[in-house]
């Protein structure tokens, strides 16, 4: 780096250290980096302004040999056509939507015995209804 050699660069550090004490060192070599970055992108800006304006010329040029699109011949507009209507043989898979679909299988379900209703001249009362399962709480909107 420079042309300086480890201890070389050690011996700088060393005499940083020593003037700008350990509180000012930090804020020092913040600095430093921020003024180098700093610098650098100048340089680069000023680099790139360099070659645009150095090869503005050549891409001219290059421009110049790119010959322009032509307007293409303007395609005649043609009466729209009807669609034809479905058919199995040009829709794939038409046959098997069409298919009727199976009847579900009977499901043996348990059918619940009606209530017994109250019969207010015989003084008896209906049977209580089963509890259901709690399905947690609910929510109210």
């Amino acid at each position: 780096m420079f042309g300086l050699g480890f201890g070389e660069i050690v011996i700088i550090l060393v005499l940083a250290l020593v003037l700008l004490g350990p509180q000012k060192l930090p804020e020092v070599a913040k600095q430093l980096g921020k003024g180098l970055r700093d610098f650098k992108k100048a340089s680069d800006d000023l680099k790139g302004q360099f070659e645009q304006e150095l090869y503005a010329d050549e891409r001219k040029a290059a421009r110049a040999r790119i010959a322009p699109p032509t307007a293409a011949a303007p395609v005649p507009a043609t009466a729209p056509q009807p669609v034809p209507p479905a058919s199995v043989d040009n829709v794939p898979g038409l046959d098997a939507a069409l298919a009727e679909p199976a009847p579900p299988p009977a499901a043996a379900a348990p059918v619940a015995a009606p209530l017994a209703q109250a019969d207010p001249a015989a003084g008896t009362k209906p049977a209580a209804e089963p509890e259901k399962p709690d399905d947690g709480p609910t929510l109210l909107s």
